[in-house]
């Protein structure tokens, strides 16, 4: 079991950014409107959170507990802001890297790790209804976010 300090900075700061890009992908495939993506952003955060009173992995407990300690999201890397195709590449990588860091340091934590990112975007995708008609009828989970979430568990090697 794994906890910050067995990570260097550069790859804590992958390892913590992982469910904000996770959520980040989910949303990107089907933004919600100002409300809906208020609202995507609020659950990466809240899944953080809450996950880490039920986990028993040391890892997402760490996570959860810096998250809520601080509060605030981890620094952002660079991704292109203007190619869909490209950011989301860019936001796959990042992810890869830091489940294969983990897979690396703390093999017993990797899976678990790598569900917990898959959880936290769809928590991001459940967060706001897409379509319907002030608030009435729409669908909790679209096909482009349903898409994304079946595309980001084959980058993560786990089951949608």
């Amino acid at each position: 079991m794994s906890t910050q300090k067995d990570y260097t900075p550069e790859e804590w700061k992958a390892i913590s950014v992982a469910p904000f890009l996770a959520g980040l992908y989910v949303s990107m495939s089907d933004p919600s409107g100002l409300v809906g993506v208020a609202k995507e952003a609020m659950a990466v955060g809240k899944a953080i959170a809450e996950t880490g009173l039920t986990s028993s992995t040391e890892i997402i407990k760490s996570l959860s507990e810096g998250f809520k300690a601080g509060g605030q999201r981890p620094e952002m890397p660079d991704i292109p802001k203007r190619d869909l195709t490209a950011a989301r590449a860019a936001m796959a990588e990042h992810l890869q890297k830091a489940t294969a860091v983990i897979a690396a340091k703390s093999p017993a934590e990797a899976d678990a790790y790598k569900t917990w990112l898959l959880a936290a975007a769809k928590k991001v995708a459940e967060a706001a209804k897409e379509g319907g008609f002030l608030g009435f009828g729409g669908t909790l989970v679209s096909d482009q976010e349903q898409a994304a979430l079946e595309e980001l568990a084959g980058k993560l090697g786990v089951t949608a």
